[in-house]
């Protein structure tokens, strides 16, 4: 292995310690080459262009002094409780959530199955005239804007009513 780096090696020697020659043509135009044409002149090329990059200073990063950022609102649903029974043959219910940090002003939207059924500034949601069998539902609290600040997790409850068949 090491016979034929030096082999190799000294194959390419010559390749960089070649004489560059210039030839003027007939017509004037210049060509550059590698071999001793007739008319041929060496050229003696300079040392190489190189350019030396400037250190480059470094600053300090400068952090700014920020004010404690506001609490996000959180929210947790009271009630109802996740995959909950809800019995109520006239089909209403409450709908409750606890809010950390209420200070900040806004909307509570509530969705049930998929589509928004109220919006209100108040957190506790009174909901008429649902239909039984399994719904699913989520509350979003938004600023003034209509910038969602907080949101809770889809919860499902089913309702129950008595049916009108038994005991007429």
């Amino acid at each position: 292995m090491k016979r034929l780096f030096l082999l190799f090696s000294l194959c390419l020697a010559p390749a960089y310690a070649q004489q560059v020659y210039k030839v003027v043509n007939q017509d004037g135009s210049v060509t550059y080459t590698d071999k001793p044409l007739p008319g041929a002149q060496p050229v003696q090329l300079g040392p190489l262009n190189q350019v030396a990059m400037p250190t480059p200073q470094i600053t300090p990063r400068v952090t700014r002094q920020t004010s404690p950022a506001t609490p996000k609102p959180q929210l947790e649903v009271l009630s109802p409780a996740d995959e909950a029974t809800v019995r109520n043959n006239s089909g209403n219910m409450q709908i409750a959530v606890k809010v950390t940090h209420p200070d900040t002003d806004g909307r509570y939207h509530l969705y049930m199955d998929g589509a928004l059924l109220k919006e209100q500034s108040t957190p506790v949601f009174q909901v008429e005239g649902i239909n039984r069998g399994a719904h699913t539902f989520y509350i979003e609290h938004t600023d003034n804007k209509g910038k969602t600040l907080a949101s809770t997790t889809p919860r499902t409850f089913y309702l129950h009513q008595a049916s009108r068949l038994i005991n007429p």
